[in-house]
């Protein structure tokens, strides 16, 4: 086993602190997989907005549909770049767990996931067809349409 790979403990301001990146990644990779969920329980407004790509005139390379998490600490940022002053506590007032889904342009979500997620900045500018961006756990992932 690399060193890279080892859990060390440091001790940080007088405590004791384990960095495991085996146990990150796991954690990483099971993130990953609840966004599938997330993915699978809006499958009917993927759908619609699939069919919005020919309304609105525009191609896989130049958007992508998001769904973004309001709660999660990426998804807020998206969200409010993309729907200013939208008001989303009157979700978490009926209980619900604010989510904005919709279109996007390819090329800002492309630059904004390199700055937390590059691994799904790259799977992103891989896939030719259309794309769905789910942001939800503190992680991207990309799907297909």
């Amino acid at each position: 086993m690399s060193n890279e790979l080892k859990a060390t403990v440091h001790e940080i301001d007088g405590e004791l602190v384990l960095d495991d990146p085996v146990a990150m990644a796991m954690i990483r990779a099971v993130r990953k997989n609840n966004c599938k969920n997330t993915f699978e329980m809006n499958a009917d407004r993927v759908e619609h907005f699939k069919n919005r790509f020919s309304v609105n005139n525009v191609t896989a390379s130049e958007a992508v549909i998001v769904i973004l998490n309001v709660d999660d600490p990426n998804g807020k940022q998206i969200a409010e770049a993309l729907m200013p002053d939208h008001n989303w506590q009157e979700y978490r007032d009926r209980g619900e767990i604010p989510f904005t889904r919709g279109l996007a342009m390819r090329d800002g979500i492309e630059e904004v996931l390199e700055i937390f997620d590059a691994e799904a900045a790259s799977k992103l500018r891989e896939m030719k067809e259309t794309a769905v961006v789910v942001v939800d756990h503190f992680v991207a992932e990309i799907f297909p349409a």
